[in-house]
């Protein structure tokens, strides 16, 4: 059985238009790929923004709260300190619950290496803290199957979503 959020995440990247999730390009060069992974995330953000664009029409059609995930929303948090995921999800507590940390997820081309790991090693932080981490963590790998050397990478308690962008859908494997 996959996991509702799982489900979720999965079902707004295959929804993501290309012209807008490609807008900063879709792969980084040797190069760029050298430079430090916080300053060099830039490719990245348009997909997020799309993702987000996505994701933020689900909401508004109710599609995580009949997937049984409650209300949930995208926020900072403010226990995180300066470096955090690309999005912090929260579900809303409800009848005098209080909130809850739902999921941390973060995305990075797989031509940004040195960012997939800083990510989840970072996504692993997150799942972990001790001020109530939390549940899931999610590291969206984006870029061609083709280039795929071996397995993408990945880290223990941190789910990977590869998302191909010759296929324009999250694949499994």
């Amino acid at each position: 059985m996959t996991d509702p959020f799982l489900a979720l995440v999965i079902e707004a990247l295959n929804l993501m238009h290309p012209r807008f999730a490609m807008a900063h390009g879709a792969a980084y060069s040797a190069t760029e790929a050298d430079e430090p992974p916080a300053a060099r995330k830039v490719r990245e953000r348009s997909f997020v923004l799309e993702f987000y664009h996505e994701f933020r029409r689900m909401w508004d059609q109710a599609v995580p709260v009949q997937r049984g995930l409650g209300h949930v929303l995208i926020q900072a948090d403010p226990d995180a300190g300066a470096r955090t995921p690309d999005l912090l999800f929260w579900k809303l507590g409800e009848r005098g619950a209080p909130d809850e940390r739902l999921a941390a997820v973060s995305f990075a081309f797989l031509t940004n290496p040195n960012a997939v790991t800083a990510d989840q090693t970072l996504l692993a932080k997150f799942r972990d803290a001790p001020k109530g981490g939390y549940r899931r963590a999610v590291s969206v790998v984006i870029g061609k199957r083709a280039d795929v050397q071996g397995e993408v990478p990945s880290v223990d308690g941190v789910a990977v979503l590869f998302f191909d962008v010759s296929a324009w859908q999250v694949v499994a494997g």
